[in-house]
């Protein structure tokens, strides 16, 4: 499960909202808002693409967010 807070902190400080970053991943907004809230999951490509998006370099910072 996704720490909601984290993930969204980190999304607008690296200058996306949820349409801006889903349009990036090449899923809809809808499917991406599911997936940050826990109704279904990203799978290991979403969250590779997503670290790299987001600039989350560290492990630590990786298990916090995508490993809550």
């Amino acid at each position: 499960m996704v720490n909601v807070n984290l993930f969204k902190g980190k999304m607008v400080s690296s200058g996306y909202n949820q349409e801006s970053l889903a349009r990036k991943m090449k899923i809809s907004a809808n499917t991406l808002s599911a997936k940050i809230n826990g109704k279904s999951q990203f799978d290991l490509d979403e969250v590779l693409l997503l670290c790299e998006l987001l600039s989350i370099d560290s492990n630590d910072e990786k298990c916090q967010i995508f490993l809550n």
